[in-house]
């Protein structure tokens, strides 16, 4: 296991042209857990509205390349938030496959999160690799989300896509419900911090595969009502997933309660593993109230 330190992710970027906007509004949140978030965007968020502070620090939070194998290239251009500072970007090697983790010697402590809670993480890529993203709770609590447009296979398991981004170089939101780990079994017990990895990748083991990563944090968001929305979409399903036809906006789904459940950056949505029920789809000011048999 190999620690990346700052001297190897944090090179000077290339100066941008033009002007840059943040992408995010730390007002239509709270309750953060930062993982990785550069410090003018950090300053951003009320002192208040930061529960936990798990960015790499080089003494008790720590990002580890597993085995080497990944190598960490150099940050070019802005970064998520339009700051001409620090990203994340990563190739994997060939060895076979790759893996990365948030995490340090200090115990996480994820225990205020909920499933009403959101990971916030924003990511760019030219190739159509998948990925994976999972979250460790103590005691082997943990849960996998795969994020592609196929199927992750590690080992003998194999993981159906979540959600999924555009792969045109482009820096993308990737929101994940902290609700969808909890239904693949991850869990923070009170009073019990989490001694592994916070956040981890896996990228397989295609070599020359190469991914950027950018403002990851676990947040509560603004709550947003579903039913003040038109019901006119065109929405296909089977039992494995949805469709919205003709869709150009992220697509949400929403439980009774008006939770959101699960979020897809594409027209199509993974719907294995959800209870049985009804659920409304939103996309953009339009939704749809459907029923997963």
């Amino acid at each position: 296991m190999k620690k990346v330190t700052f001297s190897l992710i944090l090179t000077a970027c290339l100066a941008f042209a033009g002007s840059v906007f943040a992408q995010d509004d730390f007002t239509k949140g709270s309750n953060y857990y930062l993982i990785f978030l550069d410090d003018v965007s950090a300053a951003k968020i009320p002192t208040a509205n930061i529960k936990k502070d798990f960015r790499v620090d080089d003494t008790n939070n720590f990002l580890y390349v597993w085995n080497a194998t990944y190598t960490a290239l150099t940050p070019s251009g802005p970064n998520w938030n339009g700051e001409v500072t620090d990203f994340l970007t990563f190739s994997v090697n060939s060895v076979g496959w790759s893996g990365l983790g948030f995490s340090g010697p200090v115990a996480k402590d994820m225990t205020g999160v909920t499933a009403d809670y959101t990971l916030h993480i924003a990511m760019k890529a030219s190739n159509t690799a998948s990925h994976i993203i999972g979250m460790d709770g103590p005691g082997g609590l943990s849960a996998r989300i795969c994020i592609g447009a196929t199927a992750f296979v590690d080992g003998a398991t194999t993981y159906q896509p979540y959600t999924n981004f555009t792969r045109d170089n482009k820096w993308h939101l990737v929101e994940i419900p902290m609700s969808a780990f909890f239904n693949l079994g991850l869990r923070y017990p009170e009073a019990v911090p989490a001694a592994a990895n916070v956040l981890y990748m896996l990228s397989g083991g295609v070599s020359g595969t190469t991914v950027a990563m950018d403002a990851i944090f676990v947040y509560k968001k603004t709550a947003t009502a579903v039913n003040t929305v038109k019901a006119d979409l065109d929405v296909m399903q089977t039992s494995k997933t949805l469709t919205v036809v003709g869709a150009t906006q992220p697509i949400d789904l929403y439980n009774v309660t008006g939770a959101k459940v699960r979020t897809s950056n594409e027209a199509i949505m993974g719907i294995e593993n959800l209870q049985k029920g009804i659920y409304v789809v939103r996309c953009g000011n339009s939704s749809k109230k459907i029923q997963i048999r």
